[in-house]
This record gives C-alpha cells, structure tokens and sequence, in this order.
C-alpha cells in the first residue's frame, strides 16, 4: 500500500470507521485498530492482534457485519 492510502486508512480508523486491510504474505486480514509510523495494527477475524508494516498490507473493503469478531 502507498503512504497516502496508508494515511488515509489511518486516518478512518482513527475517526472510529471501519477500515480493513489484508496481509497476502499470512493470508491474513484484520480491522485496524491503531497504526503507528509505518505500521498497523489489526485485529483478525479470529480475535488476535497482529502488526504489520505498511507497505506489505493492501486495503479491504468490507462491512463490519461481514468480518465477525466472536
């Protein structure tokens, strides 16, 4: 992902909208939590938290009701 989308992710999280991302070298995806610097923060559909770096993560559309957390 480019910086300015990072931001931009970043950025919704922040103002409390979902953003999601995915991480193809796990196969993973997650809902932002926080993000720092160069990395995210995520919460997988399975319940963990992982921290990913910027530029290995890609954007994910989706709704919250699509992405169960329990």
């Amino acid at each position: 992902m480019n910086k300015e989308r990072f931001t931009f992710v970043c950025n919704e999280a922040e103002e409390g909208r979902d953003a999601f991302v995915a991480h193809p070298i796990s196969d993973e995806e997650g809902r932002v939590k926080s993000c720092s610097l160069s990395h995210v923060v995520v919460e997988t559909s399975a319940g963990a938290q992982r921290c990913w770096d910027f530029n290995e993560v890609e954007e994910v559309r989706r709704e919250k009701d699509e992405f169960p957390y329990r």
